[in-house]
């Protein structure tokens, strides 16, 4: 009958010799013997800690579990039973003893099946492998526990596992070879007919690509002229909200002074005028921040004109990449007037505008050329 790690029943006899470990260590009286295997249970304990999830060790440690002789739940459990009706010394050694030996073989196979145990608790482990390896594997009890984890264990894990169903089905992956290296050759006897198929579509993925360049530009400029009217809407409410706190701050003054002219009944106190410093103060602030934000206003404007001109010259060249050393030749002037445009970088004001702007001319006799090809 097999048995469980993350169960109540193991956890619960677990616990039983794991305080009576600690115990004996807490006792001064023990001798040297019973204290130290006290000891490396402990370091096994802290393998198999009780207060944490244990299923991750049902999943790997499954032969163990599955053999009446190291049913940790049932054999320590005997042997708990009779070390509480006698407490006697050797009840005591044999409950240790049993439970480091046991748990010797499920480290034994945790360790095959991983190939190793990683840095959190390979300490212990390879403590209580040590110590029950070194003490017991000539003791004449549990001495063919030893051997059963050292050298039985492995070859019956592999045996159990090469007759699984997972090994058996390589054998029918030998039968599917064979289908699999006549499918191969018909597949390379297709793969050049596709191969010419896919050079053709690259082909023409290419002619397509020329096409779509300026219209990827365009959209380019198309998102960028989006952002510059959420940029815009923003300049606008802060001009806004700058202008009526300047208009508002006189208002406020000249409420606050005509009030006072009422309370002091047409005799305001002299001292009285040193309230409008502030609101001068505040008032100047505002004229600059006014004009700040005007500035900035006019700027995002500017760049809005620039990017509908860009959009709207995007509109007449649709092969740029194709056509550029044609048109370069015919009318030089007037693409480089072009490329200026659509290449300068955007300026923030109206006055810094390229000069390029102002050439026209040059672009209509570009457009011409564009019709008659």
């Amino acid at each position: 009958m097999t048995f469980k790690f993350e169960s109540q029943e193991f956890k619960s006899t677990f616990e039983q010799v794991e305080l009576i470990a600690k115990k004996i260590i807490e006792t001064e009286n023990n001798s040297n013997e019973i204290v130290n295997i006290a000891i490396h249970f402990l370091s096994a304990a802290q393998v198999l800690n009780i207060n944490t999830d244990l299923s991750e060790f049902d999943k790997i440690i499954e032969y163990s579990r599955k053999q009446p002789v190291s049913n940790f739940v049932s054999e320590i459990g005997k042997a708990l039973k009779v070390y509480k009706d006698t407490k006697q010394d050797s009840d005591l050694l044999y409950l240790f003893e049993l439970s480091l030996n046991l748990i010797n073989i499920y480290f034994s196979e945790l360790t095959f099946i991983l190939g190793g145990v990683n840095g959190s608790i390979s300490i212990e482990v390879s403590s209580v492998s040590t110590f029950v390896s070194e003490k017991y594997l000539k003791h004449p009890k549990f001495g063919r526990y030893v051997k059963f984890a050292e050298r039985e264990l492995p070859f019956q894990i592999f045996k159990e596992l090469f007759h699984s169903s997972k090994i058996k089905n390589l054998t029918e992956l030998n039968s599917n070879l064979k289908q699999a290296s006549e499918l191969l050759e018909k597949w390379e006897k297709s793969f050049e007919i596709k191969k010419n198929t896919v050079f053709q579509l690259e082909q023409k993925l290419a002619e397509t690509k020329l096409t779509y360049d300026f219209l990827g530009l365009n959209k380019g400029f198309q998102q960028l002229y989006e952002q510059k009217k959420d940029e815009l809407k923003a300049a606008k409410n802060t001009y806004g909200f700058v202008a009526t706190a300047m208009f508002t701050i006189p208002f406020a003054e000249f409420v606050a002074l005509v009030a006072a002219f009422f309370y002091f009944d047409g005799k305001i106190p002299s001292n009285m005028w040193l309230v409008s410093i502030p609101f001068i103060t505040l008032i100047l602030i505002t004229l600059y921040l006014l004009k700040i934000s005007l500035q900035d206003k006019r700027a995002i404007q500017s760049q809005m004109m620039q990017l509908e001109l860009r959009m709207a010259l995007c509109q007449f060249i649709h092969n740029y990449a194709e056509d550029s050393e044609t048109l370069h030749k015919k009318n030089s002037v007037g693409f480089e007037k072009f490329e200026n445009i659509i290449f300068s970088p955007l300026v923030s004001s109206d006055d810094k505008i390229p000069t390029t702007f102002d050439g026209m001319e040059q672009l209509a006799k570009l457009i011409g050329e564009f019709r008659r090809n």
